[in-house]
């Protein structure tokens, strides 16, 4: 089982920030878990949402701006000091030659970046990190595209809601990875999942008691803000 730190170690860290991925190594994680946009300029930087307004000093959406203009702002304005937007480039030079993961969520679900995969691929087989990177999305389209790229590549496709109707999707396009949050996770869809041959990353887990709860389930991936011993 692979604990992975949700936005890197958001519990103490402002989130997808390099200081909460290098936190997230230091920590003792098995890797992280981040987002990836575009912005104007077609650089891939790490943010969850589409505009910056809650986690920067900023306002807009990241596609509005160059990742120069990007780098004005504070991520995040909470914090003490000044953190820098982070680009998935950093994030994967950081973890080249150690033993550590990246899950790359492509946040294709709202804004469909024309060609995002493909240059998150390249820039992944470029860097010679692919062994380390998992693959996921809300976007079927986008997981199905990693796929094609490369058929070894891991491609988890994410749920948040309609648990049935996603999970049909998944059968039906042939995926072997599901990312369903946590709470919609019990023995008999676990039992179900394992039976197809599907591994299991689920997030974002809230406290001790699930943890083990979706331990003893037998889940693959943990993804979760706090690390739990």
């Amino acid at each position: 089982m692979k604990k992975l730190a949700h936005r890197g170690y958001s519990a103490k860290y402002p989130e997808n920030t390099m200081e909460a991925f290098i936190k997230a190594y230091e920590q003792g994680f098995d890797g992280v878990e981040t987002d990836v946009h575009l912005t104007k300029d077609g650089e891939m930087v790490l943010i969850h949402d589409e505009k910056i307004n809650r986690t920067s000093t900023g306002k807009g959406y990241v596609n509005d701006y160059i990742l120069q203009e990007l780098r004005q702002f504070n991520f995040n304005y909470k914090a003490y000091g000044h953190y820098d937007i982070p680009t998935l480039k950093e994030l994967l030079s950081f973890i080249k030659g150690k033993d550590f993961l990246v899950n790359i969520e492509l946040k294709t679900d709202v804004i469909h970046y024309e060609g995002i995969e493909e240059k998150v691929y390249q820039l992944v087989q470029g860097l010679g990190v692919q062994d380390q990177i998992y693959y996921s999305s809300f976007y079927l389209p986008s997981v199905q595209k990693i796929k094609a790229l490369n058929v070894h590549n891991y491609a988890g496709y994410l749920m948040e809601h309609s648990y049935k109707k996603k999970y049909q999707e998944l059968l039906d396009a042939q995926l072997t990875a599901f990312h369903p949050r946590y709470n919609f996770l019990n023995e008999k869809r676990i039992q179900n999942l394992k039976a197809n041959g599907i591994q299991i990353a689920t997030w974002t887990v809230p406290n001790f008691k699930e943890y083990q709860r979706l331990i003893d389930l037998g889940v693959d991936i943990i993804i979760s803000n706090e690390y739990f011993k």
